[in-house]
């Protein structure tokens, strides 16, 4: 039997996540003038909600605070990274004069599917054992966003890599900031705002002036 709560839990925290994943695949989509870039998005998620909902129900019985350690590790790792990559175009934009943006990176869609479909994971996994077929449901739903995103791809394919590379880092550091500090100490979720504003005045710095 399908429960309402627990479906537009999953389907809420999936469609928030992977609205991200989707809008890089789009934005991809412009410099590719292809399918690929999808096809990279649709692996990143696939890579991570195959294996949660095949074994979520075991990883919800792993303690909270090791969960949120490892997810803290990972999402410091692909910021970095992301870091990395927006420094470059920043670059490589300056050299070119703000011309068009070389065809590389398509790994960044990847990672970013799979980061935003382990944080949307997170959430599910404690669904699961609430009721497995209303969070598969849910998250199966919201998962159509990546082709949904299709409708707009006129106006997101307007915003430059570097620049979502830029914020999109900036609000995984404040991601696995926020979880570190929740393992630590009782925090409220809002701290995340001056998480992210603090990071993405570093990693501009860092990415524009350096």
């Amino acid at each position: 039997m399908v429960e309402l709560g627990i479906l537009l839990a999953a389907f809420g925290i999936t469609l928030l996540e992977l609205s991200e994943a989707g809008a890089v695949a789009m934005i991809y989509y412009g410099v590719y003038k292809g399918l690929k870039p999808l096809a990279y998005a649709i692996a990143g998620v696939l890579t991570v909600m195959v294996p949660t909902f095949l074994v979520g129900g075991y990883i919800a019985e792993l303690p909270i605070t090791y969960v949120l350690l490892v997810a803290a590790v990972i999402l410091f790792y692909f910021g970095y990274k992301l870091l990395r990559s927006a420094r470059r175009g920043f670059r490589k934009m300056r050299k070119n004069g703000g011309g068009e943006e070389e065809k590389e990176g398509l790994a960044v869609v990847y990672t970013v599917s799979v980061t935003e479909s382990f944080e949307a994971a997170l959430v599910l996994v404690a669904l699961i054992p609430q009721s497995y077929s209303s969070t598969l449901l849910g998250a199966s739903i919201a998962s159509a966003v990546v082709a949904l995103t299709a409708a707009l791809k006129a106006q997101i394919m307007k915003i430059r890599l570097p620049h979502l590379k830029l914020v999109l880092s900036s609000l995984l550091f404040g991601l696995g900031t926020l979880w570190i500090m929740e393992v630590l100490v009782p925090v409220s979720d809002i701290i995340l705002i001056p998480l992210f504003l603090i990071y993405l005045l570093i990693n501009f710095f860092i990415a524009v002036k350096l």
